[in-house]
Parts: structure tokens; sequence; C-alpha cells
């Protein structure tokens, strides 16, 4: 986590997509007093919850939805942490798009997912995440649909984004955390 924060804007406007429980938001609110956050999340439990968590910090706010119903730009940086291999793969191209599109022009994207090697990291992973999205229902999510990082830039370049640079955060870790950071183009 610490990793994430740091790499998001001191100031502007984030877009957090898919916050969950609100972790990174209020992080990212609470080192960057300048930096306005919004969450966004399509389970309306998940955000009550992170609206509990607030408190007096008055440069967050977490509301119930779906990035593709956001009006388009505005947004400084949208962050995508362990989120979009919950979408379903046919759906990436979409769902990308409307992030780039949640972006002011030269907005930067910060997308952690998990990598698909090395393998047994990866599967232990998958087992993982499939014991939480499909056994116990704690997420949302169609099912689980991965991409390594010999796949994600391109995938991110058509839809949208540019200048894709990618960050091993898997070091010293059981989960392989890997970080793609792009711009809107």
């Amino acid at each position: 986590m610490p990793a994430l924060v740091a790499r998001a804007p001191a100031e502007g406007r984030l877009l957090e997509v898919g916050c969950g429980h609100g972790l990174f938001a209020n992080a990212c609110a609470l080192r960057y007093p300048q930096l306005e956050v919004l969450g966004l999340d399509p389970a309306p439990a998940k955000i009550r919850a992170a609206a509990a968590t607030v408190g007096p910090q008055p440069n967050v706010r977490f509301q119930e939805g779906r990035v593709e119903a956001l009006a388009a730009g505005g947004f400084d940086c949208v962050a995508l942490i362990d989120v979009l291999y919950l979408v379903p793969r046919g759906e990436w191209s979409g769902f990308l798009s409307a992030c780039r599109d949640a972006l002011c022009p030269g907005g930067r994207l910060l997308l952690k997912e998990v990598d698909v090697r090395p393998r047994w990291k990866f599967y232990r992973c998958v087992f993982q995440e499939a014991l939480s999205v499909k056994l116990l229902g704690h997420t949302l999510g169609a099912g689980l649909a991965f991409a390594g990082r010999d796949q994600m830039p391109a995938l991110l370049g058509a839809a949208g984004f540019r200048d894709v640079r990618v960050s091993d955060l898997g070091h010293g870790y059981l989960t392989p955390h890997v970080l793609y950071e792009a711009e809107r183009a």
C-alpha cells in the first residue's frame, strides 16, 4: 500500500474505482490534504463501511456506482487496485476506456493487479480470490480474469493509454503484485 500511495498525486482529483472499504482512498486523503479523493464502488455495503471511516477528513468521499456512469473527464488520476481481474475479460476494453474517459487529458492511471508469474504465487492468489469471490461472496465479481505483464501494456494502449510503465511490487510477498502506470493519450 505505501508504494501505491506514494504514486498518487499530491493535489488535484483522484478517483479510486472499486474502492471497497476505502483503505487506499483514505490513505491518499490523509497523506495529501490538497488532493480531492472520490472512492467509487458498486457494492452498497462496502460504500457504507468506507463512508463510516472518513471522520473529519474533508477531502475524501465515497459513492456507490460504476465508472461507466460517471461524467467524462475531471480526474487527474484514476486508481484501480486489484479490481480489473473481477471484470469479465470481454468487458475490459469498455471498462478501461471508461477509466480513461474519467481522466483529464494527460491524466494518469494507476493499475495494480496480480501478475501470472511466478506461477506458484499466481495460483496461490487465484485460489485465495476464488475462495473470497465465489465461495464466500466477500467481493463482487463475475469471475476471475488475469493478464500478465507481457499482455497488459498492449491492452492499455488499445484502451487509449500511452507511456505504460511496469513496476514489480511483489518482491518479498506471496502475491505477485505488479503496478502499471499510464497516461491518457
